[in-house]
């Protein structure tokens, strides 16, 4: 079946369900659209927004930076907040100490070096809503002895007419411990040194976690769900998780709910879709162009939790177990070189992460 065929087919079903909505998405061709994605939030720190040009479906590649490109917010006021370039395609908010006020109006302005003009709808930044807490859960099945690390958050949601809209991320981090080749062979002259890593992951890469109610009353959310992972030899040494809570509008939480019923097949809105979602960004010269991604306007609340081991059920193997048979580890005396010296890892840094 040809790809034209699957979109199609992911169309009527999508249609046709009775208890989905209509999706504001087009087919066609997937070249060239312009894509400008980035969250101003109620948090100093660094805002950053990215602004991309998508390629062909049929080449699976991924979509290619646009620099040079002019970035602002504006205000009810008139008050501008220019961005700056760290690279091709990624933007930041120059005053990293900017912190977006609940009630405030905001827009965002994108100017291409070719002189296209896209300007985003205008968004209102909410009050926030509190991150109760964060805790580890266990699912355990027993028949295969497969098990899933789960994060939860409890959320006080409070009394709202217009509704509550959430949306989480969840920042995961993984130590791994080099080998103590001086207290291994006791010669610490020869081995003095065994760094200790920390890695940092999207453990949900492909799942966009989001809530909306609009119950009139507060209650309390509890045992929500907001990463699973399955359990790996990453969980033989302790983990630890920064949920990060946006509050956002209602029509954000309808474009993420389409995003997530439309699919991606490569888990990022800066791939190229089966199907464009349209957000909240337009031409302001030609209304009918195709715009990706959506700028978004949120109230940030964080929360932390930590796991060992001793949480499953069921043991974690050892990643660091010796192999003689391996003939690329007799350098390292049988251990994964990983295992020898951490910082091989990709993205590994000794650095400390303040939540852990």
């Amino acid at each position: 079946m040809t790809k034209a065929k699957n979109c199609a087919c992911l169309l009527v079903l999508l249609l046709c369900s009775a208890c989905i909505k209509e999706i504001n998405f087009e087919l066609g061709q997937q070249e060239d659209q312009v894509v400008i994605f980035g969250t101003l939030s109620d948090q100093p720190g660094k805002h950053l927004f990215r602004v991309t040009r998508t390629n062909p479906f049929e080449r699976q590649v991924d979509s290619a930076p646009i620099g040079g490109a002019t970035l602002f917010i504006q205000d009810s006021k008139a008050n501008k907040y220019p961005f700056v370039a760290l690279e091709a395609g990624t933007y930041l908010l120059k005053d990293t100490l900017f912190r977006a006020v609940a009630g405030e109006q905001y827009q965002l302005d994108v100017t291409l070096p070719g002189g296209e003009h896209y300007r985003s709808d205008v968004e209102v930044m909410p009050t926030p809503v509190q991150l109760d807490r964060a805790y580890p859960g266990l699912e355990v099945e027993e028949r295969s002895y497969d098990q899933t690390f789960q994060v939860f958050a409890d959320v006080k949601i409070p009394a709202n007419q217009d509704g509550v809209y959430l949306r989480w991320e969840v920042s995961r981090v993984w130590r791994r411990t080099s080998i103590d080749f001086g207290a291994l062979f006791s010669n610490y002259l020869l081995y003095p040194d065994f760094p200790i890593c920390y890695i940092t992951e999207d453990p949900e890469p492909n799942t966009i976690r989001i809530f909306g109610t609009k119950r009139k009353d507060a209650f309390t959310l509890r045992q929500q769900e907001v990463a699973r992972v399955e359990a790996d030899v990453r969980f033989f040494e302790r983990n630890a998780f920064a949920v990060v809570q946006y509050r956002i509008s209602e029509r954000a939480y309808d474009y993420w709910n389409d995003i997530n019923l439309v699919g991606n097949p490569q888990g990022t809105i800066f791939d190229v879709p089966p199907a464009t979602v349209r957000g909240n960004i337009y031409n302001v010269n030609n209304p009918k162009e195709r715009i990706l991604g959506y700028f978004e306007v949120a109230a940030v609340d964080t929360a932390y939790t930590a796991t060992e081991r001793n949480i499953f059920r069921y043991s974690i193997d050892d990643p660091c177990r010796r192999d003689f048979t391996n003939p690329a580890w007799r350098a390292t005396f049988g251990f994964h070189p990983e295992c020898a010296d951490c910082t091989r890892i990709k993205g590994a840094s000794e650095n400390v992460p303040k939540f852990w």
